[in-house]
């Protein structure tokens, strides 16, 4: 694996990271589990971890918006790539609305596998970690 992506693969990546933050947003829990292959993997911290196509729109399902929420992903670096794989990392900032606006609730990162089957990009696994 080489330590930096090319151009193309790094928009896929970026692309398939930032549909999942609007999905996710949206409450649209079937497009957040198509961003995945069926035999991908979602790791959150401190809620569980879903392996499989049925168990990660389940899992995703759990997390309906109360409020109207944002997330916001940056500084994305695909820190390894092959040419059907590529690792990636970004950090992240998780808002909701409330009474009084928009407040910060909490903040992490996403490490990122996705692989390229028949010229597509979906996760294989995607980890979620959360900072003190």
């Amino acid at each position: 694996m080489s330590t930096f992506a090319d151009a193309s693969t790094a928009a896929h990546v970026e692309a398939a990271i930032a549909a999942y933050a609007q999905a996710l947003d949206a409450d649209r829990v079937d497009d957040v589990a198509a961003l995945f292959w069926p035999d991908g993997v979602a790791e959150i911290a401190g809620v569980g971890t879903f392996e499989g196509d049925e168990a990660i729109r389940a899992g995703y399902a759990g997390f309906a918006p109360a409020r109207p929420q944002l997330h916001l992903v940056g500084n994305t670096v695909v820190t390894a790539a092959a040419e059907d794989e590529a690792v990636a990392v970004s950090n992240l900032a998780f808002f909701q609305r409330g009474e009084s606006g928009w407040a910060v609730q909490l903040v992490g990162r996403y490490d990122d596998v996705l692989c390229r089957r028949d010229g597509e990009w979906r996760f294989q696994r995607r980890v979620t970690t959360f900072l003190p």
